[in-house]
């Protein structure tokens, strides 16, 4: 079964929620053989609140891709709480159903449902004519309109287009299952969570809470003995640079990685361990022996 998760923020508001529940999609893609694409920036559009549109465009650019597995679509602040979560076997059930969603609680209808985690089978013809229809009708709204939006609770976002989509199609909501949030889509999810902005409307607390969350995730992987995908670049770096395996001190450099995001935190580590001691001394010998080694030419 092929699944790929997708997440997606702006550059300034998101991104530092982004770069914390990243690494939560990541390791589980990692332990669970799944693939992983986010993007940064505004697909279409002039505002930062716009990104929330860009999952639109990363659903169908990976129809036009032809692939046509699973695509699961995360917030930037979503985050997968159990790591061992068999997301293979919740499926194996659900290959006819076009996508897989959670219905907001309270709402009259099953098809009210919230955005901030979603399923797409694109495998399903149903699921593929979803996120088509989906793009059409963002695609429909002017550029004049778009200028005047700066807010995702205004009437023309990408939540309210989806419903409104399922809601005026009943060949499109037939084949989706709308399920109960407590699974995926609630801050207290048991695979993943969503601390939404009606919890927490301020940006930096809500960002301080999910990196906690986040940091206690890994803890406990680490109590466990699992290691995590900065771990495991870590040693790579060691083995490729020092030319052995990382020491129990190198677990710094890992949380550095988690700390600045892959882009910035990985670049750091290899400059540190350039500049390092061992490697300089190990240069060093290796300059010597090869001086030592070497003929001095003769004359013609």
């Amino acid at each position: 079964m092929e699944l790929t998760i997708l997440q997606t923020s702006d550059a300034f508001k998101y991104s530092r929620m982004l770069r914390a529940t990243s690494r939560t999609a990541i390791e589980y893609c990692r332990r669970h053989g799944f693939a992983y694409e986010s993007f940064v920036g505004i697909k279409r559009g002039f505002h930062g609140a716009q990104a929330a549109f860009n999952r639109i465009f990363l659903l169908d650019e990976l129809i036009e891709r032809g692939y046509r597995g699973w695509a699961l679509y995360m917030d930037a602040d979503a985050y997968v709480f159990d790591l061992d979560f068999d997301l293979k076997a919740y499926l194996a059930d659900k290959q006819d159903r076009s996508a897989i969603m959670t219905t907001i609680p309270g709402e009259a209808v099953a098809w009210h449902i919230n955005s901030g985690v979603l399923f797409f089978n694109l495998g399903h013809p149903q699921g593929v004519a979803l996120v088509r229809e989906w793009k059409r009708r963002f695609m429909a709204v002017p550029d004049e309109r778009l200028r005047t939006l700066t807010s995702v609770w205004d009437h023309d976002n990408d939540q309210t287009m989806l419903y409104q989509a399922l809601d005026q199609d009943c060949a499109l909501r037939a084949s989706a299952l709308f399920v109960d949030p407590m699974l995926f889509n609630h801050h207290q999810g048991l695979f993943i969570r969503q601390l939404l902005n009606s919890l927490d409307g301020d940006i930096e607390s809500r960002t301080n809470k999910i990196e906690a969350a986040v940091a206690e995730i890994f803890q406990k992987a680490a109590a466990t003995g699992t290691t995590s995908i900065e771990e495991e670049i870590v040693s790579d770096l060691y083995r490729i640079i020092l030319k052995r395996e990382a020491d129990r001190g190198s677990v710094g450099y890992s949380q550095l990685i988690a700390a600045r995001g892959f882009e910035h935190g990985i670049p750091e580590v290899v400059r540190l361990l350039l500049d390092s001691p061992e490697y300089r001394a190990r240069i060093s010998a290796q300059v010597a022996g090869e001086s030592s080694q070497a003929v001095p030419g003769g004359g013609g």
